[in-house]
């Protein structure tokens, strides 16, 4: 039953469908696959509910905003009918109240922004008479932040339209600078003085190289980040960074996999002990619904954000739609 006050997502039509790498995909999100016995639909329900509960104001903010609104704006849970309408609103407001400026110096603010509005179908260029993707054009100052500051550029540049806009001249400069930044081993860094790749950078990468797949030097990157993320996996199938177990970690690599129409459940590459991808992540979240950073940790905010794009990117794979970042089929 549809809550009061709560739009039906899954009521309100199709979307339009790519299918990537000839993956094959004929399963629904209303299959049983959680190792709790909920389906994938009703965990991702169950994570839009705890979100809308403690997020009820989005606005400009690293956790508990953007990263907030994607998923939910990506995926087909129900929600708040004006929350959207908040969030513009939120941002036009901290726009005017800051003269524009989300940030003098750290742009993936932007980046982050522009992908947020892009996944509700609003305008960048123009949010109260600010255009919020201009600064992006700032090449030296995105890339001042290192390959993270790339990455988000290139991913928020080409949401909108990845056909239309990857062969553009900056788009093209940044996928440049993100190709040079390989690492010996064939993944990426966050530290670009780092000799060996890690897994959350080079997850985040692929991200960004979708729209480039057909190129043959980008696809056998693809190719061996793939294998990276699969060799970094522990013998229990999950991820350590920094010394303990992070679900972050498994959450960017099921994003990066279901953006190439991989089964992060069925791949025998990312099956580790019986059990795949999604059942691992799945030890992570807690009984209201959100997810802690490690397997004895309590409720995370950046944990349950990242937790919920995989999990609405992982839906979007099986339903057959575009990848989470290829926002042409906005709502």
């Amino acid at each position: 039953m549809k809550k009061p006050g709560m739009t039906n997502r899954r009521k309100q039509g199709t979307r339009g469908i790519a299918v990537f790498l000839g993956a094959a995909l004929f399963c629904t999100s209303g299959v049983a696959v959680s190792a709790k016995g909920d389906s994938l639909e009703e965990v991702i329900q169950k994570t839009a509910d705890y979100e809308t509960g403690i997020v009820t104001d989005p606005t400009v903010a690293s956790i508990g905003g953007e990263w907030t609104v994607m998923p939910l704006a990506r995926g087909e849970a129900s929600l708040p009918d004006d929350y959207f309408e908040k969030y513009r609103a939120n941002v036009e407001k901290y726009l005017k109240e800051n003269d524009g400026i989300l940030s003098d110096h750290k742009y993936t603010e932007y980046s982050r922004v522009v992908l947020a509005l892009k996944s509700i179908g609003a305008a960048p260029t123009d949010i109260g008479g600010y255009d919020v993707q201009k600064p992006l054009e700032d090449f030296d100052t995105v890339t001042a932040q290192g390959l993270n500051g790339a990455v988000f550029a290139l991913l928020a540049l080409n949401a909108d339209d990845p056909e239309q806009n990857k062969d553009g001249e900056l788009e093209q400069k940044y996928l440049s600078y993100i190709l040079e930044q390989e690492k010996p081993d064939g993944g990426f860094s966050l530290d670009d003085n780092a000799d060996q790749s890690d897994v959350d950078m080079t997850a985040m990468t692929l991200q960004c190289l979708e729209p480039y797949q057909d190129q043959e030097a980008v696809k056998e990157i693809i190719e061996k980040g793939i294998q990276i993320l699969s060799a970094g996996q522990e013998e229990n199938g999950g991820y350590v960074a920094y010394g303990s177990d992070s679900s972050e970690s498994v959450s960017q690599v099921i994003l990066t996999l279901s953006t190439y129409g991989i089964d992060c459940n069925e791949d025998e590459r990312f099956i580790k002990d019986g059990k795949g991808l999604y059942d691992i992540l799945m030890e992570y979240q807690q009984k209201d619904g959100g997810f802690s950073h490690t397997l004895d940790g309590e409720n995370d905010g950046m944990a349950t954000d990242q937790a919920f794009c995989a999990l609405v990117s992982y839906e979007r794979f099986k339903d057959g739609k575009n990848s989470f970042y290829n926002m042409t089929d906005h709502r």
